[in-house]
């Protein structure tokens, strides 16, 4: 299915969700620098199969794709941290209870590989299965906060 077919089948709201979620892309790719990630604090307990989270589920993965279709035609490069970042802003936004997680590939020799992707109900939303069995979750999942935004302001001349 073409791009604008597919533009075309959506709901006046997954399209306005698509070009909202295009520039938060924009702004995660350029604010990732001020951001931190701290463990999320610990549950009481982890959410079972009937879990309000389960019944979420299906809303979640249709969030993931819409945030697939924004990454794909982003003016920017972005990574999985970026769309997972978005990802994870819009579903808590939606009220949607998500876990970010952050992981790395046991690799041996070569190179450092880290992956990044939202989990809702134990499922992760942005990636499929198969791929995330590269990657090993590091301990508990993640918050992201913002360290603050230096603001630059001009210095005035006084006049000579």
């Amino acid at each position: 299915m073409s791009r604008l077919r597919k533009w075309r089948s959506l709901s006046w709201a997954d399209r306005r969700l698509v070009l909202q979620a295009t520039g938060m892309l924009v702004r995660a790719r350029f604010r990732l620098p001020s951001i931190d990630f701290r463990p999320e604090p610990a549950l009481a307990a982890d959410a079972g199969p009937a879990s309000p989270e389960a019944t979420m589920l299906p809303r979640a993965q249709a969030v993931a794709r819409l945030v697939g279709m924004a990454a794909a035609v982003s003016p920017v490069a972005v990574a999985c941290l970026h769309r997972s970042l978005v990802l994870w802003s819009l579903l808590r936004r939606e009220g949607i209870p998500c876990r970010l997680r952050l992981g790395a590939a046991e690799t041996g020799t070569g190179p450092f590989e880290a992956h990044a992707w939202v989990e809702c109900a134990g499922v992760a939303l942005n990636e499929p299965e198969a791929h995330l069995a590269r990657y090993s979750p590091f301990g508990r999942a993640v918050v992201p906060v913002d360290r603050g935004r230096v603001r630059w302001r001009p210095t005035r001349r006084r006049p000579s």
